[in-house]
């Protein structure tokens, strides 16, 4: 049984990751940057649209690599390695699409991508699996900004630089006084891993997003690999109003376009005994030959997504609009 987190200090090698100061030599960058296909392009041009991210390509090498130089790693570990070096291969041989391909192979249906970033805790969770002095890992410019009931700045930064959300197997997710079936227990982790099931990146995946209600498909990718594609129903996206923010939107149904089945798998209200994913149901609709379409296509493909942006979100396809 592994230590309870709370009943421990924090260890140098939590407070490396946390200050994450690590930096690489150029010869490094240069031959990774290669394997991108970044040498295939002039310095200046502004127009890296069909290369893999360097610091993808990075934290793919050491993905692929960890898992076999440590002791016991977990089954998580291991299946994030076998991904990892997957996709490299996939990436190495130039067989990652490009989006003007998967633009003209969509049908004429807004199909949106999201960028997912690493595993991490959100808002309350954090207190749940917090090591004892993890606060002395904060920078300065961290304050108490409550932000509701259950998050503020503080828990979100540790979330993201202290706690490991990669398996959550051990957390307790049904807590007193917080009913089971409100949105933040359903998004009790945000980003990917590459050892996620559809109903743990359905969790992070369905929101909140600024995207347009219309859309149709959402493809979460992880360093451009998409391993699944979600349909959301009419009037499924929720909007959200922040103070400073445009509307943000939360799917609160969809269903996961099971290409392997031919079938629709309903990712449903969150099970009572483990609140952070959804029942997965299987529909009785058959998936109609627009969903196959999208979702054959992009299942478990590995997209070139162009050098680092800070949108998250990426237009596949809109309907009724040509994108290139």
């Amino acid at each position: 049984m592994p230590q309870d987190p709370r009943k421990r200090g924090l260890t140098a090698a939590e407070l490396q990751g946390a200050r994450n100061r690590l930096t690489l030599s150029p010869d490094l960058v240069r031959r990774i940057a290669a394997l991108g296909g970044y040498d295939r392009y002039d310095a200046f041009t502004d127009r890296l649209t069909d290369v893999i991210d360097v610091t993808d390509l990075i934290e793919l090498l050491v993905t692929r690599g960890l898992a076999d130089m440590e002791l016991c790693p977990s089954p998580q570990r291991k299946m994030e390695a076998d991904r990892a070096r997957w996709i490299l291969d996939r990436i190495v041989a130039g067989r990652a699409l490009t989006r003007h391909h998967v633009h003209d192979q969509l049908p004429s249906e807004t199909v949106v991508l999201f960028r997912m970033g690493p595993p991490r805790l959100w808002g309350y969770p954090v207190r749940q699996r917090l090591p004892r002095n993890a606060d002395k890992a904060l920078p300065s410019r961290v304050v108490d900004d409550p932000t509701g009931p259950w998050t503020d700045a503080k828990e979100a930064w540790l979330g993201w630089h202290i706690t490991d959300a990669s398996d959550l197997g051990e957390l307790e997710t049904v807590v007193p006084g917080v009913p089971a079936d409100d949105d933040r227990n359903q998004r009790l982790r945000l980003g990917m891993s590459l050892s996620d099931g559809p109903d743990q990146v359905w969790s992070s995946a369905r929101g909140h997003w600024s995207i347009k209600p219309e859309t149709t498909y959402i493809v979460p990718s992880r360093y451009g690999w998409c391993p699944y594609v979600f349909r959301i129903p009419d009037g499924a996206w929720r909007g959200d109003e922040f103070e400073g923010h445009r509307t943000r939107y939360m799917a609160e149904r969809g269903y996961w376009i099971d290409v392997q089945h031919k079938r629709l798998v309903e990712m449903g209200a969150p099970d009572p005994d483990n609140a952070w994913l959804p029942r997965m149901t299987v529909s009785g609709d058959a998936p109609t030959p627009t969903d196959l379409r999208v979702a054959e296509l992009l299942t478990d493909q590995v997209l070139q997504l162009g050098a680092a942006g800070k949108n998250p979100v990426i237009r596949l396809r809109q309907k009724g609009r040509r994108l290139f």
